[in-house]
């Protein structure tokens, strides 16, 4: 890819993607980001994101939906990885353009303590609409997630 590439996609765009997920996997990969850590999806596909220097460090990934269980039409989502766990954090927001096409939540990784790793999630609203039954629980939906690690404040401090 061009190194002069910049994916920088509204809100509004993301969920376009999604919705046309097969159309643009060859720009936005496939990761199931419950058998990664945060830290290690970066090198999932060098070359693909940003270089470390860069102001642009967002990670764009399909992930398929795991469900740690699902019972009379509700559905939970397995958000567990073997070092820690993706906890939702704030209000879920309606991603709107002529109606409302998605939904957007914020996760934070925590491995014991909370971490700077934030993780943004897209979801059509179509989707959450027909909640996966029982007898239809092998078959996966995707999300689209947006990863990035926030710098310490002390970490970017100018020295005195």
């Amino acid at each position: 890819m061009d190194s002069n590439f910049r994916f920088l996609p509204t809100e509004e765009e993301l969920v376009h993607y999604l919705r046309k997920k097969k159309q643009v996997d060859h720009i936005i990969p496939e990761i199931d980001i419950s058998n990664y850590e945060p830290w290690d999806v970066p090198g999932l596909y060098a070359g693909l994101f940003t270089e470390p220097d860069s102001p642009y460090q967002d990670m764009f990934f399909f992930s398929p939906r795991v469900y740690k269980y699902i019972d009379n039409n509700y559905a939970r989502t397995n958000s567990a990885t073997a070092r820690g766990f993706w906890k939702t954090t704030g209000k879920e927001r309606v991603i709107k353009a002529r109606g409302s096409i998605g939904r957007k939540r914020t996760l934070i990784f925590y491995e014991g303590n909370k971490t700077n790793w934030v993780m943004h999630e897209y979801s059509l609203i179509e989707d959450e609409a027909n909640p996966p039954t029982p007898k239809l629980a092998h078959q996966r939906d995707f999300v689209l997630c947006c990863l990035k690690k926030i710098q310490d404040k002390k970490d970017t401090e100018e020295p005195e």
